[in-house]
């Protein structure tokens, strides 16, 4: 087996040597940017249309910087340096001619036209990501998110049969936040739905939310919600998101809104329901049997575990009948435990150890066969 590693961060560099260094397949690891070019990797750049990769890229860049100069400079640059990420890959990949390119999401950009120069390789590849359960990570030949492999169809989780004994994550991960931000500190209303803030710039936002822009958008569906309902919101702002000002959110004043600071776990257990565009916070409410609203697209947007809204009059129609909204527990615990036991990699890639890289190995071997 051919292995071929391609990381732009020193995170995943590290990890992927670890793979690499653990496995011990006939592996190269390319990280990027460096000073590896040829000429037939920029001539064979220019055969690939990379047209869609750039606009997403683009959609990213506005959602995270407001100066239109940094932003036109930005992108003239990435276009710049799009061939020399081809040029780097293209001669080791021609050369090797691996049986699987590693990738780390597979959805920004220099991992995006990696990608599309192994598929025109016709090279596999396969996708590494944060686990969507505690102490996981996400491995799928297909894709990450809402393009991942995971049956979409209630039917399929509803076959399945697990022992008693296997048990899923009954706490969470607590997540320190990047940058400072406003503490909260105002006591929990008695009933709320919970709307955990996701990273705009990230790709589950780029690629995943069709009529959703950015949290601002999110912001005024809930305002327009607090008008229809009695009952409150609570807010909690994404620890990740480095770029995201929300003062202006903060200083309107309406009384069924709340920001809070609140640890996520006490957030997900106190809510009536949690309300979310696709954040991995829905995967973790399910651990908890909670009733989840989802406004994206999603993997687990599957009918019968949560419910899916296209525009505000859905959410509301769904929230109108709150009450009476039985969870399929059976159905949600099957998929739950198909994920965690069937799906993930065991243990966080930050961590990892023995067991991790041997189901790694496992299904490599999986897959080739």
């Amino acid at each position: 087996m051919k292995l071929f590693f391609f990381s732009v961060t020193k995170h995943q560099y590290r990890y992927f040597e670890q793979i690499k260094n653990t496995l011990g397949y006939e592996s190269k690891h390319l990280f990027f940017p460096n000073m590896i070019f040829s000429l037939s990797g920029f001539r064979f750049a220019f055969t690939l249309d990379l047209e869609e990769i750039f606009q997403l890229k683009h959609k990213e860049i506005d959602q995270k910087y407001h100066n239109p100069i940094i932003k036109t400079l930005y992108k003239t640059l990435l276009k710049l340096q799009a061939p020399f990420v081809v040029a780097s890959l293209y001669p080791l990949l021609l050369a090797q001619k691996p049986d699987i390119l590693f990738l780390w999401n597979g959805k920004k950009l220099y991992q995006a036209i990696a990608d599309k120069v192994a598929k025109a390789l016709e090279i596999k590849t396969v996708y590494f990501e944060n686990g969507v359960l505690p102490n996981t990570t996400t491995m799928d030949f297909q894709g990450v998110n809402a393009t991942n492999s995971v049956p979409k169809e209630a039917d399929f989780y509803r076959t399945l049969h697990y022992p008693q004994h296997s048990i899923l994550p009954d706490s969470l991960t607590i997540r320190k936040p990047k940058t400072k931000k406003k503490e909260f500190a105002i006591p929990l209303p008695k009933q709320y739905i919970f709307v955990p803030f996701q990273v705009a710039y990230d790709t589950q936002i780029i690629h995943h939310s069709p009529w959703i822009s950015d949290m601002f958008a999110l912001f005024e569906i809930i305002k327009w919600l607090s008008t229809q309902l009695n009952i409150d919101f609570v807010v909690k702002e994404h620890p990740s998101d480095k770029s995201s000002n929300y003062v202006s959110l903060h200083h309107q004043k309406n009384p069924k809104i709340h920001f809070s600071s609140e640890v996520t776990q006490t957030l997900i257990e106190n809510a009536d329901a949690i309300l979310t565009i696709n954040s991995s916070v829905a995967m973790e409410s399910l651990l908890f049997s909670k009733r989840v609203i989802v406004l994206g697209e999603a993997f687990f947007a599957i009918d019968g575990i949560v419910k899916t809204a296209k525009n505000k009059e859905e959410i509301l129609r769904i929230l109108n009948t709150i009450a009476t909204w039985e969870i399929d527990t059976t159905l949600t615990q099957n998929f739950l435990k198909y994920l965690y036991y069937d799906y993930l990699i065991c243990g966080n890639w930050r961590t990892p150890d023995t067991k991790h890289f041997e189901a790694i190995d496992t299904k490599l071997k999986e897959h080739l066969c």
